[in-house]
């Protein structure tokens, strides 16, 4: 079911944009209230490795005061997601243990997490 809604979640944010220039921003940094970064999830679906729910790939984009782009990174920063307990993100082969009593907005890998595993579910 949290596939589907993964699914839902990234095709709604494709069918909702002439241009992939938008994407669907899981976590924002600001730097002095000039300039800020988000990172967004670019595509992701069903875990290969059957201890993850999800896996996701992860963008960055630099934005100054008033939302002109600054900078938009390019790579594939690719992360796997663990809803169950004990709640984890994978990036490159090191394991990030989620901290499920943090405020959204503290930890980009708990807001990734929270984006993914905490959404409503019917």
């Amino acid at each position: 079911m949290r596939q589907v809604l993964l699914c839902l979640i990234l095709c709604a944010q494709s069918a909702s944009t002439a241009a992939a220039s938008e994407l669907a921003i899981f976590h924002t940094a600001s730097f002095g209230g000039s300039r800020s970064v988000s990172l967004s999830l670019a595509e992701g679906g069903p875990a290969r490795d059957r201890a993850f729910d999800f896996d996701v790939v992860i963008t960055l984009s630099e934005f100054d005061g008033g939302g002109t782009v600054l900078y938009r990174d390019r790579g594939r920063h690719q992360a796997s997601v663990r809803c169950v307990a004990p709640a984890m993100v994978r990036i490159n082969s090191a394991d990030y243990v989620i901290d499920l009593s943090t405020r959204r907005g503290t930890d980009w890998k708990h807001d990734l997490w929270a984006a993914l595993c905490t959404a409503p579910v019917s």
